[in-house]
């Protein structure tokens, strides 16, 4: 457990975005097989999660741009 939290501290901001956008990828994708193959109700609760996960990794991409830009500007 301690070698991914090592890991996690070692990423950057933005790659953290990338990982949240990647999983939250994978959830949607997840979902349309469940929807596409089954009647589960899973399929919702993966799509609920992949919609909190690009939300995340959005909101990370987009505070990442707009400090950069900040700093730009000094």
């Amino acid at each position: 457990m301690n070698g991914f939290f090592d890991f996690w501290e070692g990423l950057s901001c933005k790659k953290r975005g990338f990982l949240f956008i990647a999983a939250g990828m994978l959830c949607l994708a997840g979902c349309l097989l469940l929807l596409i193959f089954t009647e589960s109700i899973f399929s919702t609760v993966l799509l609920y999660f992949s919609l909190g996960f690009n939300i995340i990794g959005l909101y990370i991409l987009m505070w990442v741009k707009d400090r950069r830009d900040k700093n730009d500007k000094k």
